[in-house]
């Protein structure tokens, strides 16, 4: 399909798809190449949806790498919502590229981040709508690779046969010798299989089609392996970049124009977790431990502050109060930012008095909730899945967060964990009663607790990998026990994962190949977007799998310590015997100490500890010794360096308001499908990236006192809009240009000019707009008060309606509407807002003037 096809028909399918904005590449920063001056296209496809995929830090470190190379172009692309695929099956239109607009099955690679399970069913969905085959041995030389990666390679089985390659590691090693090979084999005119056979043996690169499973009788019993040629490794090693490079940092990032989950800015300080945490697949899956340099961090972050104006920062990582560096850094980073009214989000903290004391010391621009993830209410349940911090820590901690302000607590935690009773079920309800009593003992009557449940999810190189899950009655019996316990609580609130839904990730989270039919099955019975509770289907799963003829219930079972397994083919560098060895531990309830801090525990992962790469302190120390309540009690921690409680800070200071400004700017071209919530997102964003002198609101959560005129629906473009911006200081030119440079295309402010001091505000003084609709045909003026004027000239309708604060106000859709027009012909109608009117004499004459 031609491009320029492709434009004219997302025109006409745009207006009738929520949040179209996230369909048309309009980001900042975003990188456009010339097709044919590239060896190498690239395209990367999240399978979830624009919001999620643009929160993905991992998938911007791909587009980055990609990108610096001259003999290389990568474009991305996300999982449509339903709407808009089915609009793009009906006008033909296959899954194409934000950057280019190019059909996916153009691209020589497309790669496919799987970040959780429940994206797999978004596997056959995105190649669908592609119009590629679903299946490795049914594609050829005229299609694309299809490559996957993400940490649910810890078992790529259940999506095997939908593959041609995994990437089995971190992507800074592996994508630049995908690129290599692939640029190699255009030059050299090798087939497809000779392609696969030459990446099959390149480290950490698995290719599915040269391995046979042989699955036993009953999956507790595992299976059997064989490597089909005698060329390709088994199994096939993980590998990690031995250094985080800030090479390798986006810089500056791209922006997204649409909202997305993590809203912020963010960076990663540690890659690799060593706590041990008996359930976490990442903590066994990410190792070794890995820091960045904590002045590279803080440069880093202030550049893309600059860049983008984003309101809030985010140190990024399994554990952040692990980072070794945490102190300095966080306090450094949140003094540079607190007058830019820029907070700093420490996310991944422990539950402990020491990150309520980290967390108070950065926290001076935002103060949301805080978050603990104990996994249970149980001491006892907390020492067998290797969490050493009691209730008692917790306790105290909360009693020092609500003292500092905090209102809010969340708390994270598990049903369904091994040798779990119903009397560690009921810890949870005890442990957010304590934590509430603790806020009235501090005299903070406005504290609440959130409690988020969901049940253990048995994951592959884990500890736990062998152990079964639920089964769902039983898990739905102790949903009812914590409902019925937490129901007396005030001020405490339990929500939870319904364990039917867990299951489904449960089944895939440690299925065999056999999975990838059950899934394609699936998906052609209806099931899509897994992830989102809205578009569940269970009943299309337990469908496809009694066709496959495999037993759900045998599915979720146990797995023999002996067998082997499907995941075997994959060799996380953590050895088996290791993960045995921490499930006995387990049952005795003994604890692993974290090797970042002390003697290696032979895990597997080669160096015997020298992997591990703390970062040296090039910040400046900060604050006095934790005092002892600060301080994590278990022992591991006690080898770490001293923490340090930062010093106090003075509060951001503002100077006083000098001067209103208000703001015109034009809203035209694909920028016209941007709600009026993200234009203003924009613009705070532009404002703040530009240093203007604007004056914030006071207290926790600031924002730019701006106020903007009447919105404009979505789909209308606009030549002159208003808003009104507080300032401490004049707006000029150079500010203006700076403010344009960060604004996407089709944004751009036109004209800034300062009020008198007795200006009525924007919501005061606007009496009506100004539209030129372009109709196919003449429409007659309804007999409506609200309409001020209506004129036909040229094809066009030039119409002026009272604003929305005047009585019998009609939306423009409204009058249209009245005229005759039909629903259709709205939706496909052009538009235009010619101008927002603030004067109240002769409101038509003004229009007409304009």
């Amino acid at each position: 399909m031609l491009v320029n096809d492709l434009r004219a028909k997302l025109e006409r399918m745009l207006p009738r798809v929520t949040k179209p904005g996230r369909y048309l590449g309009l980001e900042k920063n975003l990188v456009r190449k010339n097709w044919n001056d590239v060896s190498v296209r690239l395209l990367l496809a999240f399978p979830d949806t624009y919001e999620i995929g643009m929160s993905h830090q991992g998938t911007r470190i791909l587009y980055h790498i990609a990108n610096r190379r001259a003999d290389t172009l990568c474009e991305r692309t996300f999982a449509p919502w339903p709407d808009m695929a089915q609009a793009m099956r009906e006008q033909g239109i296959p899954l194409y590229s934000l950057e280019s607009y190019r059909p996916a099955f153009e691209f020589d690679i497309i790669g496919i981040t799987l970040q959780t399970e429940l994206n797999y069913i978004n596997v056959p969905y995105l190649l669908d709508l592609a119009g590629i085959p679903r299946f490795a041995t049914e594609r050829d030389e005229r299609h694309p690779l299809i490559v996957g990666g993400g940490p649910c390679m810890a078992n790529p089985e259940p999506v095997a046969d939908f593959f041609d390659a995994f990437a089995i590691g971190d992507g800074e090693v592996l994508l630049p010798a995908l690129l290599d090979l692939v640029k190699q084999s255009k030059e050299q005119a090798w087939s497809r299989q000779e392609l696969l056979l030459r990446l099959a043996q390149v480290e950490g690169w698995y290719v599915p089609r040269f391995y046979r499973w042989e699955a036993a009788d009953h999956p507790a019993l595992g299976g059997r392996w064989e490597a089909l040629d005698p060329r390709v490794p088994f199994p096939v090693k993980r590998v990690f970049v031995p250094q985080l490079s800030p090479e390798d940092v986006p810089n500056p990032p791209l922006v997204p124009v649409v909202e997305v989950v993590q809203d912020r800015l963010g960076m990663e300080v540690v890659r690799g977790c060593t706590q041990g945490c008996r359930f976490c697949q990442a903590g066994y899956w990410y190792r070794p431990v890995r820091e960045h340099d904590p002045a590279t961090v803080l440069a880093t972050l202030e550049a893309h502050v600059d860049a983008t104006g984003y309101p809030e920062v985010g140190l990024l990582s399994l554990s952040t109060a692990d980072y070794s560096q945490i102190e300095p850094l966080a306090w450094h980073l949140a003094e540079r930012l607190k007058n830019r009214r820029v907070g700093v989000s420490l996310p991944s903290l422990r539950a402990e008095s020491f990150s309520v004391a980290l967390a108070d010391a950065v926290s001076r621009v935002r103060k949301s909730g805080f978050t603990f993830a104990p996994e249970t209410g149980s001491d006892r349940l907390r020492r067998v899945i290797n969490k050493t911090f009691t209730n008692a820590d917790m306790i105290a901690a909360a009693e020092v967060a609500f003292a500092k302000g905090w209102n809010l607590i969340k708390v994270y935690a598990m049903i369904g964990l091994p040798t779990e009773t119903d009397e560690d079920v009921l810890e949870l309800a005890r442990l957010a009663r304590e934590i509430l009593q603790a806020a009235r003992r501090v005299g903070n009557h406005h504290a609440e607790v959130k409690v988020s449940v969901g049940p253990f999810v048995p994951k592959p190189v884990t500890p736990f990998q062998w152990e079964p899950f639920g089964p769902v009655p039983l898990l739905q019996q102790r949903i009812e026990l914590l409902k019925k316990a937490f129901r007396p609580i005030r001020w405490a609130k339990l929500t939870w994962v319904e364990p039917e839904e867990a299951a489904l990730e449960a089944l895939l989270s440690r299925g065999d190949r056999r999975l990838s039919r059950v899934i394609a099955r699936a998906h052609d019975l209806g099931a899509v977007f897994d992830g989102w509770g809205e578009w569940l289907n269970l009943d299309a799963w337990r469908q496809a799998v009694a066709e496959a003829g495999l037993s759900w219930e045998a599915e979720l079972g146990p797995r023999d310590l002996g067998a082997t397994l499907p995941w075997d083919v994959i060799d996380p560098l953590v050895r088996k015997g290791y993960l045995k060895a921490e499930r006995r531990r387990a049952y005795l309830e003994a604890a692993t100490p974290d090797c970042r801090w002390g003697d290696c525990m032979r895990c597997g992962v080669p160096g015997d500890g020298v992997d591990t790469q703390l970062a040296k302190p090039t910040l400046p120390v900060v604050g006095e010794e934790a005092p002892a309540l600060a301080r994590a009690r278990n022992a591991a921690y006690r080898l770490r360096p001293v923490p340090r409680i930062p010093p106090p800070s003075e509060p951001p200071q503002q100077p006083e308001k000098t001067a209103r400004y208000r703001f015109t700017f034009q809203k035209l071209g694909e920028a016209r499908w941007l709600s009026h919530r993200q234009v203003m997102d924009l613009l705070e964003r532009a404002l703040r990236a530009s240093g203007a002198p604007v004056r914030f609101t006071e207290g926790f959560n600031p924002h730019i006192r701006l106020s903007m005129g009447p919105a404009l629906p979505v789909g209308m473009e606009a030549l002159a809009e208003l808003f009104d911006v507080d300032c401490t200081g004049p707006i000029t030119p150079e500010l203006v240009e700076k403010i344009n440079h960060t604004l996407p295309d089709g944004l751009r402010i036109t004209h800034v000019e300062a009020l008198a001091p007795q200006t009525p505000s924007l919501g005061k003084s606007v009496r009506g707009c100004a539209y030129l609709v372009w109709f196919p045909r003449p429409l007659p003026r309804p007999d409506h008060p609200g309409i001020v004027a209506w004129e036909w000239k040229d094809g066009a309708a030039h119409i002026v309606l009272a604003a929305e604060s005047q009585p019998d106000s009609l939306t423009l859709r409204q009058a249209l509407s009245l005229a005759g027009a039909s629903e259709e012909e709205i939706l496909e109608c052009r538009s235009v807002r010619q101008a927002v009117l603030l004067e109240t004499p002769e409101l038509k004459q003004a229009a007409l003037a304009t």
